[in-house]
């Protein structure tokens, strides 16, 4: 392939597009995407190298960025990664680097990376290995949106051994991270031990996988077509009706549970996992209540609704000491913070509108408490019933705070005051800004 068709590709994948941050490592494939990206563009191109810190080779590697970068004369973010990660090695440097492409990327700007066609082969195979379904399948995709990062990957289409030969006709210098060998790593023992065996016996392995990738890819697209309408009527609000979704087939169930747990940001489960949801949503279909835990997230169940809430320990019998010269506190599990407001905010109106704490009272915060609360002008009542009546869902009184003065119940931010924190003429607006 000569340089037109590769630059043709390239240019095809990013037209109409001005702002470019390329995530250059300093390896073949992200060169060579930089050299023919300024090649395009003339200006309004950045590049960003990530230092994993894995071995002493990585300063070599970075002083060869930054020198590649001065020759193009191409503005260079770099920055170092300085956790060293027991597990998941390549997942948690993934993430870490898409943190910082975010936190640095301009507003106008598109991510581009150095995916090529080979890399689509490394991952459906390792996402067949996973046990993945039909999604995963589909491969990489040459535009995507990550947390808000609007990504293109223009050399997705093309051999890995076409963009080195275009590399050694141009005079392209790079450098190889040893880490590229590291066979503990899946990619690299695919890439280095399985892959060219299969290749020598099947010369037409790649092509066939990309191949079978689109047409899972456009089967896809005809299930989320087909099964739109139905997702719409039993999901609501991310939350999904369970008498809908009680009677229909399981792999119609399947497909709505994945789409529930994706519209939650959540990493989709395994269908071994998926299983065991349907067959917990079966068994306990007549309980008004159940809960079933997950590693990063939790599944409930509360009359006749499944909702999806984040994991985090409990808090019960917890209490913080809150001191009065702070205007605001973080709460722990990162559960969200509590802040004093001089103007009450509208859509709250006299929720959070309670008196100074006098010098001889203490401020604290406490969680999940069992005792009897009046709120002002009402009756005491046990807070299990408060909750219910102000539609705070069981697995959420857990981290729903309550403010005392020594020990009198002042107010639930945001819900409601207690007859001790009736507000006079020297009063406070004490907001509550949840996280989960």
């Amino acid at each position: 392939m000569n340089k037109l068709s590769i630059k043709n590709k390239v240019k095809n994948l990013i037209k109409k597009k001005k702002n470019f941050l390329i995530g250059y490592s300093g390896g073949l494939d992200s060169t060579v995407l930089l050299y023919i990206i300024k090649k395009i563009k003339k200006k309004n191109v950045r590049a960003i190298h990530i230092n994993h810190n894995l071995n002493n080779k990585s300063i070599k590697i970075e002083k060869h960025c930054i020198n590649f970068c001065k020759k193009l004369k191409i503005q260079l973010i770099i920055k170092k990664i300085y956790k060293k990660y027991k597990k998941n090695l390549e997942n948690n440097l993934r993430k870490k680097r898409y943190s910082y492409y975010k936190k640095y990327i301009k507003k106008k700007e598109i991510l581009l990376t150095a995916h090529h066609k080979n890399d689509n082969l490394e991952t459906i195979i390792l996402y067949l290995i996973r046990g993945c379904g039909i999604k995963g399948l589909t491969g990489i995709k040459k535009k995507k949106k990550i947390n808000n990062l609007n990504i293109i990957r223009p050399l997705i289409n093309i051999d890995k051994k076409e963009i080195k030969r275009y590399a050694i006709k141009k005079k392209i210098k790079w450098i190889e991270d040893i880490e590229n060998k590291n066979l503990k790593l899946d990619r690299n023992f695919l890439r280095i031990k399985i892959l060219p065996i299969i290749n020598k016996r099947w010369p037409f392995f790649i092509s066939s996988i990309i191949r079978n990738s689109k047409i899972c890819k456009n089967q896809n697209k005809l299930i989320k077509y087909l099964m739109k309408k139905k997702i719409k009527k039993i999901i609501k609000n991310k939350i999904i009706n369970i008498k809908k979704i009680i009677k229909l087939k399981k792999e119609e169930i399947i497909i709505i549970l994945r789409k529930f747990i994706n519209l939650n940001k959540q990493k989709v489960l395994s269908y071994k996992l998926i299983n065991l949801l349907i067959k917990n949503i079966k068994k306990n279909k007549k309980k008004e209540y159940f809960q079933l835990n997950f590693k990063k997230f939790n599944i409930n169940k509360y009359k006749n609704k499944l909702y999806l809430s984040k994991k985090i320990n409990k808090l019960k019998n917890k209490k913080i000491l809150w001191n009065k010269k702070n205007k605001y506190i973080k709460l722990p599990n990162k559960i969200g913070i509590l802040y004093i407001n001089k103007k009450n905010k509208k859509k709250y109106k006299y929720k959070n509108k309670i008196r100074k704490p006098y010098k001889n009272e203490k401020i604290y915060i406490k969680f999940k408490i069992k005792k009897k609360i009046q709120i002002y002008k009402k009756k005491k009542k046990k807070i299990k019933k408060i909750w219910q009546e102000y539609n705070i869902l069981p697995w959420e009184r857990e981290f729903t705070p309550i403010i005392f003065y020594n020990k009198k119940p002042i107010l639930s931010p945001n819900l409601f005051v207690t007859k001790y924190g009736k507000y006079k003429k020297k009063n406070w607006n004490i907001i509550f800004k949840k996280n989960y």
